[in-house]
């Protein structure tokens, strides 16, 4: 079985920790993997030493004229059994490049972006030639079938993008000290860069409502976390100084490993990666009933959902949480005891390919 995967590796070690299993996985499996990404990296060169074939081409451009010609030779002579597209502009220009070809095409989708509206969509992930469409999460699905072409509809499938705590048994949390965090601090962390659909507004604004001899400190990270407007707001809250912001890290698991709450006050998300990673290290979670992070959630048991847009609904999750410190520890024992039964990267390694042979067989 010849595949390639067109994806973008040229990120943080985080960011590219699940695609890099999951190639790792299929290659361990025995599936012939190729991967075309932007540019080499440490931890592209791991994936070559274990023997996985990479090739570097950037794509710049939803149509990228040498990028296309590049993949189309590569097509052309290695005649790929099936071909994985992760992110929009690997498709536009991966549907382009194999025109012609009678070769099974997957496509990945990881939000609740997708518009019927939107020409783009058609020439990207509800293209007619797209055998199936990869969903991260049952929310993302349903999305994909309320926005898709009634043949689209059917293409769509759940593929949880799953984790493993063992990638994270050595990461050490930051220290308290180095971030002016006092000792009996309590410390809710989030990690997202700054867009509207993450919902960092809400979360910020969350600290007008904890009663102000609670010693709550927020530890946001992300890129423009820092930023001179963000900060702003959170001036407006009254607790500037309760307000630890990081800017873009390499490594925000060490701020997550550092918290007794991580929130997630996402408008929309397609699953929640940090989510994931929060609960890989045994953190009780809070999430909005908005997107697909709720189904990493069970209420009571290893976190909260709370309805999205409210930032009311935080602070009383992150007050409760302050008052009954003594059942976090199990809440977290809980999540990560979650993830390794249902959300476990094994299981998403061993979907995929079974959706590689079943496409093969049809």
């Amino acid at each position: 079985m010849k595949v390639l995967i067109i994806t973008n590796l040229y990120l943080s070690r985080s960011a590219t920790l699940h695609d890099r299993n999951l190639i790792l996985g299929l290659h361990e499996k025995g599936v012939a993997v190729t991967v075309i990404t932007r540019g080499q990296t440490t931890e592209t060169k791991e994936l070559e030493i274990a023997g996985v074939r990479l090739v570097y081409q950037p794509i710049n451009r939803k149509i990228d004229i040498q990028a296309i010609r590049e993949i189309r030779s590569l097509i052309k002579e290695e005649r790929f059994d099936i071909l994985h597209f992760t992110y929009g502009k690997a498709i536009t220009n991966g549907l382009i490049a194999s025109a012609g070809f009678k070769t099974k095409i997957i496509a990945y989708l990881g939000s609740m972006r997708l518009h019927w509206h939107d020409p783009f969509s058609y020439i990207s992930f509800l293209n007619h030639r797209i055998d199936k469409l990869i969903c991260i999460s049952d929310a993302v699905r349903e999305h994909v079938i309320k926005q898709a072409p009634l043949k689209m509809k059917k293409k769509a499938v759940r593929i949880f993008k799953g984790a493993d705590p063992d990638w994270f048994r050595d990461v050490s949390p930051a220290r308290r000290a180095d971030l002016g965090i006092p000792e009996n601090a309590f410390i809710v962390c989030c990690v997202a860069n700054i867009r509207k659909i993450k919902g960092l507004d809400w979360l910020i604004y969350s600290a007008r409502y904890i009663p102000a001899d609670l010693p709550v400190k927020f530890i946001l990270v992300g890129s423009q976390t820092d930023s001179f407007e963000v900060r702003k707001k959170m001036g407006k809250t009254g607790r500037l100084h309760d307000f630890i912001t990081t800017g873009y890290s390499e490594d925000p698991t060490v701020y997550t490993a550092l918290c007794d709450l991580y929130v997630q006050p996402s408008v929309s998300e397609g699953f929640g990666r940090s989510v994931m990673e929060a609960m890989c290290l045994e953190k009780p979670v809070v999430v909005t009933n908005k997107g697909g992070a709720k189904e990493l959630v069970k209420e009571g048991v290893n976190g909260f959902i709370i309805p999205v847009k409210s930032a009311r609904a935080i602070a009383d999750k992150i007050v409760y949480c302050y008052n009954n410190q003594e059942i976090l520890k199990n809440m977290g024992r809980m999540g990560k005891e979650i993830i390794i039964n249902e959300f476990n990267h094994r299981s998403t390694i061993e979907e995929t390919y079974r959706l590689y042979e079943d496409l093969l067989k049809s």
